[in-house]
């Protein structure tokens, strides 16, 4: 029997792994999450390291090469479960990775402990983050939102309990005990191109000159194929002819989970939905010059918008997307996607 070729498979994985937050290097333990002994175990190890989340935010310490994630140790904390348990991440091999709500006193404390760091926005502090670190916040943040937002039971309304060492959700009510784990929101977002040039739109709600891929959310009874050709024609009445799946990103912003396409449209005519102030048409020589001059504002670096048009971008001859960016000052906004 000839020996089944995973090249394809395998080349698609490696091209996610080239998007922010993807890289979470972690075992995630899960046959261990149910054991209460190995948990506490690991919490009271010298192996344990601590993800402090508050409202939202990461514990970050700014330094002059880059942002780096700020783990605790036993002993930094005087409470572990000041707002609920702590959730088990997984492990790098050396160290227990476990991810903690704390209230605001709590950040008063560590902020005092590490007074070079901050609890920032993950999506901008992650432009310049290594890629293994990111990846843990983006983890710890989306389970942080999921188990913050779900509080309360959907069927009986009774309020849930924290199990299964953060990943799972069970009501209650011992009539309903209804369980539920963690949801993300399925997502496409697509570089639509015909022939030598890209399209790119600037929503409605954006600022003035900022311009992305176009992207949407998957409905109920929907293929990420069918997805596509629904989003791009509603924004932007263009139809496609091909669609070729690139890669995907997880985004905790709050809770999708994005999935890149390459598209090619039949013909260039389009025309904005309420939804978008302005479509543009853009081969790579006027993306570099609109980039350059200020007209053109893009997707932030970390996003799978910025990676799907930069590798466009350097398939055209344009070179590093990034590079142009970083010569043109200002340049860079903060973003969703």
């Amino acid at each position: 029997m000839s020996p089944v070729d995973f090249s394809a498979s395998i080349d698609q994985i490696s091209h996610s792994r080239r998007n922010r937050f993807t890289s979470v290097r972690l075992d995630r333990l899960a046959e261990y999450r149910d054991d209460p002994e190995w948990v506490n175990r690991a919490l009271n190890s010298d192996a344990a390291r601590f993800v402090p989340m508050w409202r939202s935010r990461s514990l970050v310490e700014v330094k002059e090469t880059g942002q780096l994630a700020v783990y605790l140790e036993n002993g930094e904390l005087n409470s572990v479960n000041s707002i609920q348990p702590p959730t088990l991440l997984g492990t790098d091999g050396k160290r227990y990775f476990f991810a903690v709500s704390i209230n605001d006193a709590q950040r008063e404390a560590l902020l005092q402990l590490h007074p070079e760091a901050s609890f920032l926005d993950l999506r901008r502090a992650a432009v310049d983050m290594d890629a293994k670190h990111a990846g843990v916040l983006a983890y710890a943040k989306a389970l942080h939102y999921w188990q913050h937002r779900h509080g309360f039971c959907g069927v009986c309304g009774s309020p849930n309990q924290l199990q299964s060492s953060g990943h799972k959700m069970v009501c209650s009510n011992e009539e309903c005990a209804r369980q539920s784990f963690p949801r993300i929101d399925p997502a496409i977002i697509v570089l639509v191109t015909q022939g030598n040039a890209c399209l790119l739109g600037r929503n409605s709600a954006w600022p003035e000159k900022r311009f992305s891929t176009l992207a949407g959310f998957v409905e109920p009874g929907e293929s990420l194929e069918d997805a596509v050709v629904r989003e791009v024609f509603e924004e932007s009445r263009v139809r496609l002819k091909e669609i070729r799946y690139i890669s995907s990103q997880p985004w905790p912003f709050p809770a999708s989970s994005m999935c890149g396409f390459y598209a090619e449209a039949e013909t260039r005519t389009c025309a904005p939905s309420n939804e978008m102030a302005e479509l543009r048409w853009f081969t790579a020589d006027e993306l570099t010059e609109a980039v350059r001059v200020g007209a053109v504002l893009l997707s932030p670096p970390v996003s799978i918008a910025f990676r799907l048009l930069a590798d466009w971008y350097k398939q055209q001859g344009g070179g590093d997307l990034e590079s142009v960016i970083r010569a043109t000052r200002g340049n860079t906004p903060p973003g969703k996607r």
